[in-house]
Protein backbone atom coordinates (compact mmCIF):
# COMPACT_ATOMS: atom_id res chain seq x y z
CA UNK A 1 0.00 0.00 0.00
CA UNK A 2 1.81 3.34 -1.02
CA UNK A 3 1.51 6.53 0.81
CA UNK A 4 -1.54 8.17 -1.40
CA UNK A 5 -3.59 4.82 -0.78
CA UNK A 6 -2.63 5.79 3.21
CA UNK A 7 -3.87 9.41 3.07
CA UNK A 8 -6.74 8.59 1.07
CA UNK A 9 -7.87 5.91 4.09
CA UNK A 10 -6.99 7.99 6.89
CA UNK A 11 -9.19 10.70 5.19
CA UNK A 12 -11.70 8.32 4.80
CA UNK A 13 -12.07 6.74 8.75
CA UNK A 14 -11.43 10.53 10.11
CA UNK A 15 -13.53 12.85 8.39
CA UNK A 16 -17.45 12.66 8.89
CA UNK A 17 -18.12 13.89 5.43
CA UNK A 18 -21.64 14.66 5.70
CA UNK A 19 -20.41 17.11 8.92
CA UNK A 20 -17.85 18.26 6.74
CA UNK A 21 -20.15 19.24 3.73
CA UNK A 22 -23.04 20.21 5.72
CA UNK A 23 -20.70 22.49 7.65
CA UNK A 24 -19.20 23.94 4.87
CA UNK A 25 -22.37 24.89 3.24
CA UNK A 26 -23.91 26.05 6.31
CA UNK A 27 -21.48 28.71 6.73
CA UNK A 28 -21.27 29.54 2.81
CA UNK A 29 -24.62 30.48 3.34
CA UNK A 30 -24.37 32.36 6.53
CA UNK A 31 -21.65 34.48 4.70
CA UNK A 32 -23.90 34.92 2.12
CA UNK A 33 -26.81 36.20 3.66
CA UNK A 34 -25.02 38.29 5.64
CA UNK A 35 -23.51 40.33 3.78
CA UNK A 36 -26.66 41.75 1.87
CA UNK A 37 -27.82 43.13 5.22
CA UNK A 38 -24.24 44.38 5.76
CA UNK A 39 -24.12 45.80 2.53
CA UNK A 40 -27.45 47.49 2.81
CA UNK A 41 -26.20 49.21 6.03
CA UNK A 42 -22.95 50.28 4.61
CA UNK A 43 -25.05 51.84 1.19
CA UNK A 44 -28.60 52.60 2.07
CA UNK A 45 -27.79 56.00 3.98
CA UNK A 46 -26.36 56.89 0.45
CA UNK A 47 -29.70 56.38 -1.07
CA UNK A 48 -32.39 56.44 1.08
CA UNK A 49 -34.54 52.80 1.77
CA UNK A 50 -37.02 53.30 -0.99
CA UNK A 51 -38.52 50.06 -1.91
CA UNK A 52 -36.87 50.43 -5.60
CA UNK A 53 -33.06 50.71 -3.91
CA UNK A 54 -33.52 47.25 -2.16
CA UNK A 55 -35.11 45.80 -5.28
CA UNK A 56 -31.95 46.79 -7.27
CA UNK A 57 -30.16 45.12 -4.16
CA UNK A 58 -31.82 41.95 -4.72
CA UNK A 59 -31.63 41.75 -8.62
CA UNK A 60 -27.63 42.33 -8.40
CA UNK A 61 -27.53 39.23 -5.81
CA UNK A 62 -29.45 37.27 -7.26
CA UNK A 63 -27.51 37.91 -10.87
CA UNK A 64 -24.16 37.17 -9.00
CA UNK A 65 -25.75 34.09 -7.70
CA UNK A 66 -26.75 32.84 -10.97
CA UNK A 67 -23.27 34.01 -12.59
CA UNK A 68 -21.97 31.72 -9.34
CA UNK A 69 -24.09 29.08 -10.74
CA UNK A 70 -23.00 28.82 -13.75
CA UNK A 71 -19.79 28.93 -13.34
CA UNK A 72 -20.16 25.63 -10.83
CA UNK A 73 -21.94 24.03 -14.05
CA UNK A 74 -19.39 24.82 -16.45
CA UNK A 75 -16.37 23.66 -13.72
CA UNK A 76 -17.73 20.08 -13.27
CA UNK A 77 -17.94 20.20 -16.82
CA UNK A 78 -14.25 20.04 -16.76
CA UNK A 79 -13.83 16.97 -15.91
CA UNK A 80 -10.76 16.76 -14.18
CA UNK A 81 -10.54 17.04 -10.55
CA UNK A 82 -6.81 17.97 -10.71
CA UNK A 83 -8.00 20.83 -13.06
CA UNK A 84 -11.30 21.58 -10.98
CA UNK A 85 -9.97 21.85 -7.45
CA UNK A 86 -6.65 23.86 -8.05
CA UNK A 87 -9.05 26.27 -10.57
CA UNK A 88 -11.83 27.20 -7.56
CA UNK A 89 -9.32 27.20 -4.64
CA UNK A 90 -7.56 29.92 -6.72
CA UNK A 91 -10.70 31.86 -7.60
CA UNK A 92 -11.88 32.02 -3.65
CA UNK A 93 -7.87 32.75 -2.81
CA UNK A 94 -8.24 35.79 -5.33
CA UNK A 95 -11.35 37.44 -3.69
CA UNK A 96 -9.28 38.43 -0.52
CA UNK A 97 -8.13 41.36 -2.72
CA UNK A 98 -11.71 42.50 -2.15
CA UNK A 99 -11.81 42.32 1.62
CA UNK A 100 -12.43 44.25 3.45
CA UNK A 101 -15.32 45.57 2.18
CA UNK A 102 -15.25 49.54 1.11
CA UNK A 103 -17.15 52.18 -0.89
CA UNK A 104 -15.00 52.92 -3.87
CA UNK A 105 -14.08 56.73 -4.08
CA UNK A 106 -14.34 56.80 -7.53
CA UNK A 107 -18.10 55.83 -7.20
CA UNK A 108 -18.54 58.08 -4.47
CA UNK A 109 -17.66 60.60 -6.63
CA UNK A 110 -20.44 60.11 -9.11
CA UNK A 111 -22.84 59.81 -7.15
CA UNK A 112 -25.41 62.59 -7.96
CA UNK A 113 -27.81 64.02 -5.68
CA UNK A 114 -31.55 63.20 -6.99
CA UNK A 115 -30.71 61.14 -10.03
CA UNK A 116 -31.56 57.25 -10.51
CA UNK A 117 -29.68 55.81 -8.10
CA UNK A 118 -30.13 51.95 -9.77
CA UNK A 119 -27.13 52.15 -12.02
CA UNK A 120 -24.71 53.68 -9.82
CA UNK A 121 -25.91 51.11 -7.31
CA UNK A 122 -25.19 48.44 -9.41
CA UNK A 123 -21.75 49.44 -10.43
CA UNK A 124 -20.80 49.81 -6.87
CA UNK A 125 -22.12 46.44 -6.08
CA UNK A 126 -19.89 45.05 -8.61
CA UNK A 127 -16.91 46.93 -7.60
CA UNK A 128 -17.78 46.44 -3.60
CA UNK A 129 -18.87 42.92 -3.10
CA UNK A 130 -19.27 41.17 -6.26
CA UNK A 131 -16.39 38.91 -6.84
CA UNK A 132 -16.36 37.89 -2.84
CA UNK A 133 -20.47 36.94 -3.26
CA UNK A 134 -19.58 35.33 -6.55
CA UNK A 135 -16.90 33.24 -4.97
CA UNK A 136 -19.04 32.35 -1.97
CA UNK A 137 -22.23 31.64 -4.35
CA UNK A 138 -20.70 28.97 -6.33
CA UNK A 139 -20.15 26.73 -3.47
CA UNK A 140 -23.85 25.34 -3.09
CA UNK A 141 -24.03 23.58 -6.23
CA UNK A 142 -20.39 22.42 -6.35
CA UNK A 143 -20.30 21.07 -2.96
CA UNK A 144 -22.76 18.74 -3.22
CA UNK A 145 -22.04 17.77 -6.73
CA UNK A 146 -18.26 16.76 -5.43
CA UNK A 147 -20.07 15.11 -2.35
CA UNK A 148 -21.92 13.15 -5.17
CA UNK A 149 -18.72 11.61 -6.28
CA UNK A 150 -17.72 10.27 -2.96
CA UNK A 151 -18.37 6.70 -2.00
CA UNK A 152 -20.65 7.86 1.32
CA UNK A 153 -24.05 6.23 0.97
CA UNK A 154 -26.11 9.58 0.85
CA UNK A 155 -24.22 10.43 -2.78
CA UNK A 156 -26.78 9.53 -5.08
CA UNK A 157 -28.67 12.19 -3.43
CA UNK A 158 -26.87 15.04 -2.44
CA UNK A 159 -29.94 17.35 -2.57
CA UNK A 160 -30.47 17.39 1.60
CA UNK A 161 -27.50 19.42 2.30
CA UNK A 162 -29.09 22.25 0.60
CA UNK A 163 -31.56 22.03 3.77
CA UNK A 164 -28.21 22.40 5.27
CA UNK A 165 -27.48 25.61 3.71
CA UNK A 166 -30.68 27.21 3.77
CA UNK A 167 -30.43 26.78 7.41
CA UNK A 168 -27.30 29.07 7.41
CA UNK A 169 -29.12 31.54 5.53
CA UNK A 170 -32.11 31.73 7.55
CA UNK A 171 -30.09 32.04 11.23
CA UNK A 172 -28.01 34.56 9.34
CA UNK A 173 -30.38 36.86 8.14
CA UNK A 174 -32.59 36.80 11.49
CA UNK A 175 -29.71 37.05 13.43
CA UNK A 176 -28.07 40.06 11.83
CA UNK A 177 -30.76 42.48 12.88
CA UNK A 178 -31.31 40.58 16.12
CA UNK A 179 -27.82 40.66 17.63
CA UNK A 180 -24.86 41.15 14.65
CA UNK A 181 -26.34 44.80 13.98
CA UNK A 182 -26.82 45.71 17.59
CA UNK A 183 -23.59 44.41 19.26
CA UNK A 184 -21.10 45.39 16.50
CA UNK A 185 -20.35 48.65 14.51
CA UNK A 186 -20.70 48.59 10.73
CA UNK A 187 -16.57 47.83 10.46
CA UNK A 188 -16.05 45.55 13.12
CA UNK A 189 -18.59 43.56 11.41
CA UNK A 190 -16.64 44.27 8.11
CA UNK A 191 -13.94 42.46 9.80
CA UNK A 192 -15.83 39.65 11.17
CA UNK A 193 -17.06 38.95 7.51
CA UNK A 194 -13.38 38.39 6.41
CA UNK A 195 -12.69 36.46 9.00
CA UNK A 196 -15.42 34.17 8.72
CA UNK A 197 -14.41 34.09 4.45
CA UNK A 198 -11.10 32.96 5.27
CA UNK A 199 -12.20 30.40 7.60
CA UNK A 200 -14.83 28.79 4.60
CA UNK A 201 -11.80 28.99 2.31
CA UNK A 202 -10.18 26.40 4.71
CA UNK A 203 -13.16 24.45 5.11
CA UNK A 204 -13.61 24.42 0.68
CA UNK A 205 -10.34 23.51 0.19
CA UNK A 206 -10.67 20.52 3.02
CA UNK A 207 -13.79 19.42 0.95
CA UNK A 208 -11.36 19.61 -2.10
CA UNK A 209 -8.82 17.20 -0.53
CA UNK A 210 -11.66 15.15 0.27
CA UNK A 211 -13.32 14.81 -3.17
CA UNK A 212 -9.79 14.71 -5.06
CA UNK A 213 -8.88 11.58 -2.92
CA UNK A 214 -12.38 10.01 -2.64
CA UNK A 215 -13.60 10.79 -6.81
CA UNK A 216 -11.55 7.53 -8.20
CA UNK A 217 -13.18 5.24 -5.39
CA UNK A 218 -16.41 6.45 -6.03
CA UNK A 219 -19.36 4.73 -8.16
CA UNK A 220 -20.42 6.31 -11.40
CA UNK A 221 -23.55 7.80 -10.13
CA UNK A 222 -23.72 10.50 -12.64
CA UNK A 223 -24.18 7.47 -15.30
CA UNK A 224 -26.64 5.51 -13.56
CA UNK A 225 -29.49 8.04 -13.58
CA UNK A 226 -31.33 7.36 -11.06
CA UNK A 227 -31.84 9.18 -7.75
CA UNK A 228 -33.27 7.90 -4.70
CA UNK A 229 -36.89 9.46 -3.31
CA UNK A 230 -37.65 7.73 -0.05
CA UNK A 231 -37.56 4.32 -0.39
CA UNK A 232 -37.21 3.84 -3.97
CA UNK A 233 -35.09 4.48 -6.36
CA UNK A 234 -36.74 6.33 -9.45
CA UNK A 235 -35.29 6.25 -13.14
CA UNK A 236 -34.96 9.61 -14.19
CA UNK A 237 -33.57 10.67 -18.09
CA UNK A 238 -31.86 13.54 -18.82
CA UNK A 239 -33.46 16.85 -19.07
CA UNK A 240 -35.41 18.18 -21.70
CA UNK A 241 -36.26 21.84 -22.46
CA UNK A 242 -39.64 21.27 -20.96
CA UNK A 243 -38.45 20.68 -17.69
CA UNK A 244 -35.98 23.40 -17.73
CA UNK A 245 -38.39 26.10 -18.11
CA UNK A 246 -40.26 23.80 -15.80
CA UNK A 247 -37.63 24.39 -13.26
CA UNK A 248 -37.23 28.43 -14.22
CA UNK A 249 -41.43 29.07 -13.67
CA UNK A 250 -41.12 27.09 -10.43
CA UNK A 251 -38.20 29.31 -9.24
CA UNK A 252 -39.52 32.74 -10.83
CA UNK A 253 -42.73 32.94 -9.11
CA UNK A 254 -41.76 32.87 -5.81
CA UNK A 255 -38.66 35.08 -6.24
CA UNK A 256 -41.30 37.02 -7.65
CA UNK A 257 -43.75 36.80 -4.57
CA UNK A 258 -41.44 37.85 -2.19
CA UNK A 259 -40.37 40.88 -3.43
CA UNK A 260 -44.29 41.58 -4.86
CA UNK A 261 -45.49 41.09 -1.18
CA UNK A 262 -42.76 43.16 0.31
CA UNK A 263 -43.32 46.18 -1.97
CA UNK A 264 -46.69 45.88 -1.51
CA UNK A 265 -46.19 46.20 2.03
CA UNK A 266 -44.41 49.23 1.85
CA UNK A 267 -46.41 51.33 -0.82
CA UNK A 268 -49.88 50.37 0.19
CA UNK A 269 -50.65 48.73 3.99
CA UNK A 270 -47.51 50.38 6.00
CA UNK A 271 -43.48 50.96 5.63
CA UNK A 272 -42.38 48.84 8.71
CA UNK A 273 -38.73 48.84 9.68
CA UNK A 274 -37.21 45.08 8.67
CA UNK A 275 -40.47 44.06 7.25
CA UNK A 276 -38.25 43.15 3.87
CA UNK A 277 -36.59 40.37 6.32
CA UNK A 278 -39.68 38.24 7.20
CA UNK A 279 -40.60 37.08 3.22
CA UNK A 280 -37.27 36.28 2.78
CA UNK A 281 -36.83 34.46 5.69
CA UNK A 282 -39.88 32.29 4.59
CA UNK A 283 -38.74 32.29 0.87
CA UNK A 284 -35.51 30.14 2.56
CA UNK A 285 -37.59 28.50 4.88
CA UNK A 286 -39.54 26.65 2.44
CA UNK A 287 -36.26 25.47 0.07
CA UNK A 288 -35.08 23.97 3.85
CA UNK A 289 -38.49 22.03 4.38
CA UNK A 290 -38.56 21.17 0.91
CA UNK A 291 -35.09 19.53 0.35
CA UNK A 292 -34.51 17.85 3.61
CA UNK A 293 -34.91 14.42 4.17
CA UNK A 294 -37.44 14.38 6.44
CA UNK A 295 -41.08 15.44 5.67
CA UNK A 296 -42.07 18.14 8.55
CA UNK A 297 -44.53 19.88 6.98
CA UNK A 298 -46.90 17.64 4.44
CA UNK A 299 -47.28 19.55 1.23
CA UNK A 300 -50.84 17.79 0.77
CA UNK A 301 -51.53 20.67 3.18
CA UNK A 302 -50.18 23.31 1.39
CA UNK A 303 -51.87 22.21 -2.04
CA UNK A 304 -55.29 22.08 -0.34
CA UNK A 305 -55.01 25.31 1.25
CA UNK A 306 -53.50 27.30 -1.51
CA UNK A 307 -57.11 27.82 -3.34
CA UNK A 308 -58.64 29.47 0.11
CA UNK A 309 -55.29 31.38 0.76
CA UNK A 310 -55.82 33.01 -2.96
CA UNK A 311 -59.59 33.60 -2.86
CA UNK A 312 -59.45 35.46 0.73
CA UNK A 313 -56.15 38.12 -0.78
CA UNK A 314 -57.96 38.51 -4.06
CA UNK A 315 -61.25 39.53 -2.03
CA UNK A 316 -58.48 42.23 0.45
CA UNK A 317 -56.90 43.27 -2.58
CA UNK A 318 -59.90 44.06 -4.89
CA UNK A 319 -61.72 45.58 -1.94
CA UNK A 320 -58.92 48.09 -0.85
CA UNK A 321 -58.79 46.91 2.23
CA UNK A 322 -55.86 48.45 4.70
CA UNK A 323 -56.76 47.85 8.29
CA UNK A 324 -55.89 46.08 10.93
CA UNK A 325 -52.23 46.42 9.35
CA UNK A 326 -51.04 43.09 11.58
CA UNK A 327 -53.94 40.74 10.19
CA UNK A 328 -53.55 41.82 6.40
CA UNK A 329 -49.64 41.20 6.75
CA UNK A 330 -50.25 37.89 8.47
CA UNK A 331 -52.35 36.86 6.03
CA UNK A 332 -50.34 38.20 2.99
CA UNK A 333 -47.08 36.27 4.38
CA UNK A 334 -49.14 32.92 4.96
CA UNK A 335 -50.36 32.97 1.41
CA UNK A 336 -46.70 34.00 0.36
CA UNK A 337 -45.37 30.82 2.53
CA UNK A 338 -48.49 28.34 0.67
CA UNK A 339 -47.76 29.25 -2.77
CA UNK A 340 -43.85 28.92 -2.45
CA UNK A 341 -44.20 25.54 -0.38
CA UNK A 342 -46.03 24.59 -3.34
CA UNK A 343 -43.72 25.96 -6.35
CA UNK A 344 -40.32 24.84 -4.30
CA UNK A 345 -42.11 21.58 -3.64
CA UNK A 346 -42.98 21.14 -6.99
CA UNK A 347 -39.01 21.31 -7.78
CA UNK A 348 -37.94 19.07 -5.18
CA UNK A 349 -40.04 16.32 -6.58
CA UNK A 350 -38.59 17.41 -10.07
CA UNK A 351 -34.74 16.89 -9.18
CA UNK A 352 -32.32 15.07 -11.17
CA UNK A 353 -29.92 12.69 -10.77
CA UNK A 354 -26.93 14.05 -9.91
CA UNK A 355 -25.48 14.10 -13.51
CA UNK A 356 -27.35 17.41 -13.83
CA UNK A 357 -27.45 18.69 -10.56
CA UNK A 358 -25.18 21.35 -10.95
CA UNK A 359 -27.78 22.37 -14.57
CA UNK A 360 -30.33 22.40 -12.12
CA UNK A 361 -29.41 24.38 -9.89
CA UNK A 362 -28.33 26.53 -12.59
CA UNK A 363 -31.98 27.00 -14.07
CA UNK A 364 -32.99 28.05 -10.66
CA UNK A 365 -31.36 30.82 -10.73
CA UNK A 366 -32.08 31.61 -14.05
CA UNK A 367 -35.82 31.61 -12.71
CA UNK A 368 -34.80 33.91 -9.42
CA UNK A 369 -33.58 36.15 -11.20
CA UNK A 370 -36.13 36.71 -13.90
CA UNK A 371 -38.50 37.23 -10.85
CA UNK A 372 -36.71 39.81 -9.38
CA UNK A 373 -35.82 41.35 -12.88
CA UNK A 374 -39.75 41.25 -13.61
CA UNK A 375 -40.47 43.06 -10.28
CA UNK A 376 -37.22 45.52 -10.43
CA UNK A 377 -37.15 46.38 -13.43
CA UNK A 378 -39.87 45.52 -15.55
CA UNK A 379 -42.98 46.38 -13.61
CA UNK A 380 -42.61 50.21 -11.98
CA UNK A 381 -41.95 50.78 -16.04
CA UNK A 382 -45.55 49.06 -17.51
CA UNK A 383 -47.91 49.50 -14.32
CA UNK A 384 -49.11 52.41 -12.36
CA UNK A 385 -49.62 50.36 -9.37
CA UNK A 386 -48.46 47.03 -7.98
CA UNK A 387 -50.24 44.98 -10.12
CA UNK A 388 -46.87 42.20 -10.26
CA UNK A 389 -47.93 41.03 -7.24
CA UNK A 390 -51.84 39.91 -8.02
CA UNK A 391 -50.52 38.84 -11.40
CA UNK A 392 -48.48 36.41 -9.34
CA UNK A 393 -50.75 35.00 -7.25
CA UNK A 394 -53.08 33.98 -10.07
CA UNK A 395 -49.64 32.50 -12.09
CA UNK A 396 -49.04 30.68 -8.47
CA UNK A 397 -52.43 28.94 -8.22
CA UNK A 398 -52.18 28.05 -12.33
CA UNK A 399 -49.11 25.94 -11.17
CA UNK A 400 -50.88 24.48 -7.87
CA UNK A 401 -51.01 20.49 -8.81
CA UNK A 402 -54.16 18.87 -9.59
CA UNK A 403 -55.12 17.02 -6.14
CA UNK A 404 -56.89 14.23 -8.22
CA UNK A 405 -56.58 12.81 -11.75
CA UNK A 406 -60.76 11.81 -11.96
CA UNK A 407 -62.10 14.07 -14.44
CA UNK A 408 -65.44 14.45 -14.72
CA UNK A 409 -66.03 14.48 -18.08
CA UNK A 410 -67.37 17.48 -20.52
CA UNK A 411 -69.54 18.61 -18.02
CA UNK A 412 -66.66 19.58 -15.68
CA UNK A 413 -64.77 20.97 -18.11
CA UNK A 414 -67.48 23.07 -19.20
CA UNK A 415 -67.77 24.22 -15.61
CA UNK A 416 -64.32 25.38 -15.89
CA UNK A 417 -65.20 28.02 -17.91
CA UNK A 418 -69.11 28.80 -16.97
CA UNK A 419 -68.42 29.14 -13.00
CA UNK A 420 -65.60 31.93 -13.52
CA UNK A 421 -67.87 33.65 -16.35
CA UNK A 422 -70.82 33.72 -13.64
CA UNK A 423 -68.55 34.63 -10.90
CA UNK A 424 -67.67 37.60 -12.75
CA UNK A 425 -71.13 38.66 -14.14
CA UNK A 426 -72.07 38.62 -10.78
CA UNK A 427 -69.88 41.02 -9.49
CA UNK A 428 -70.35 43.19 -11.97
CA UNK A 429 -73.91 42.88 -11.74
CA UNK A 430 -73.67 43.48 -7.58
CA UNK A 431 -71.36 46.43 -8.68
CA UNK A 432 -73.69 48.17 -10.56
CA UNK A 433 -76.47 47.66 -7.65
CA UNK A 434 -74.56 49.29 -4.88
CA UNK A 435 -73.34 51.98 -7.05
CA UNK A 436 -75.65 54.62 -5.61
CA UNK A 437 -74.43 53.62 -2.33
CA UNK A 438 -73.15 57.18 -0.15
CA UNK A 439 -68.84 57.23 -0.36
CA UNK A 440 -69.15 56.68 3.63
CA UNK A 441 -70.33 53.05 2.81
CA UNK A 442 -67.49 51.74 0.65
CA UNK A 443 -67.34 48.57 3.26
CA UNK A 444 -70.65 47.65 2.91
CA UNK A 445 -70.88 48.29 -0.78
CA UNK A 446 -67.10 46.14 -1.14
CA UNK A 447 -68.54 43.85 1.02
CA UNK A 448 -71.93 43.33 -1.05
CA UNK A 449 -69.92 43.53 -4.62
CA UNK A 450 -66.93 41.25 -3.94
CA UNK A 451 -67.92 39.46 -0.81
CA UNK A 452 -70.82 37.36 -2.12
CA UNK A 453 -69.08 36.05 -5.33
Amino acid sequence: MNIFAIINYLIIITINMVILFATTLFVSAALLFSVQPLIAKILLPLLGGSPAVWNTCMVFFQATLLAGYAYAHWSVRLGSVKRQVPVHLGILVLAFVFLPFAVPEAALASLEEGANPSTWLLVCLLLMVGMPFFAVSTTAPLLQRWFASTPHPDAKDPYFLYAAGNIGSLLALLGYPLLVQPMFAVTRQVEIWAIGYGGLVCLIATCGVVYWRCSNRAPDLASEGSIDRGQFAVEVSAPDWRQRMRWVVLALVPSSLMLGVTNYFATDIASIPLLWVIPLALYLSTFTFVFARRTWIPRSWMVRSMPYGALALVFLLAANVTEPVWVLILLHLLFFFVASMVCHGRLADDRPPVSHLTEFYLWMSIGGVLGGIFNALIAPSIFNHVLEYPLMIVVACLLCPNRTDKRGGALATLADFAVPIAIAGLTVALAVATSGMSPEAAALRNLYALGLP
